[in-house]
């Protein structure tokens, strides 16, 4: 696998990252944050802001990729946040996560913390903020979200990697759920999945004050190395349902016939997805079968509405 450093890039403006959102290319910034009142926050922060307030967290974690068997409700747990923070900075247990929350169900104030709209009010398609906070270990598995993504590090680093929608027929995505990837990056076997090599890899390791800008429908896989708290500001109009469909006729023959099949399974006679990866979207049968009747492929994908 050949892999391409992104260059960690220092900008105190908004225009070097404004050009990456036009140009639909990834980019690392460091700085434009700096002056963000949410930037300085750390755990201690946290504590003193959220305290005894229950969470729902996901614990006992995988060590590697998203898959989770049963789904991800079945690692849920209710528990306070100040338990949660311990549980996250204990080196005998299993990763745990805190992740795909709305930051105002913690901050009310989050626009004043973190000021995306600053970037993104220009582009139509509404916006959203979720929080992201965990242990060491926390993988989110190879996917590809629907919108365009900014990710700020604000406290611990994480390792990501990215795939360019294009390669999506290297990175082996599931037959049933096109947005989710057999692949874990930092760790597979190269007789099982020949094509991976031919895909377009980047990777960074993020520190605190780190922004990256993820096009939307690029892979990407993100593990925590430390303890970590994470936002990420997903805006825009999303990947357009035609690309996926002309996506499933790259992918082949396989993939169109599951698709289909899942569609009539899931979506006309109603079966309920068995979803096993992390915070799993629809299956791609159903996101078929939404494009077909409404004409929009992701609408109950779309985290702002979601």
């Amino acid at each position: 696998m050949n892999v391409t450093d992104l260059e960690i890039m220092h900008a105190s403006d908004e225009s070097i990252l404004t050009k990456s959102i036009e140009s639909a290319a990834p980019i690392v910034v460091r700085g434009l944050a700096e002056s963000w009142m949410g930037s300085k926050w750390n755990f201690d922060t946290l504590r003193e802001r959220i305290g005894n307030k229950e969470v729902k967290a996901l614990v006992d974690l995988p060590a590697t990729g998203g898959e989770l068997d049963g789904g991800h409700e079945r690692y849920e747990q209710l528990m306070s946040f100040e338990k949660f923070v311990d549980l996250a900075h204990d080196d005998h247990a299993k990763p745990c996560y805190l992740g795909y929350v709305r930051s105002r169900e913690f901050i009310d104030d989050i626009e004043r913390h973190f000021l995306f709209s600053k970037i993104t009010e220009q582009y139509p398609g509404g916006s959203d903020t979720r929080l992201w906070i965990g242990s060491k270990g926390t993988c989110s598995g190879l996917h590809s979200d629907l919108k365009d993504n900014i990710f700020l590090q604000v406290n611990g680093s994480k390792v990501v990697y990215l795939v360019p929608f294009e390669d999506t027929p290297y990175v082996y995505p599931y037959v049933d759920n096109i947005v989710n990837s057999r692949i874990d990056c930092e760790s597979f076997d190269m007789a099982d999945f020949p094509k991976f090599m031919r895909a377009t890899v980047y990777k960074v390791t993020m520190a605190a004050g780190d922004m990256l800008f993820i096009p939307r429908g690029w892979w990407h896989y993100v593990k925590s190395t430390t303890p970590s708290i994470s936002v990420n500001h997903w805006f825009g109009e999303p990947v357009d349902g035609r690309e996926y469909c002309k996506m499933l006729v790259r992918l082949g023959p396989r993939y169109i016939v599951r698709t289909f099949r899942d569609m009539f399974v899931y979506s006309i006679f109603g079966k309920k997805y068995r979803k096993e990866f992390f915070f799993t979207p629809q299956s791609t049968g159903e996101r078929l079968f939404n494009y077909f009747v409404t004409g929009d492929f992701s609408n109950e994908n779309n985290p702002v509405n979601s």
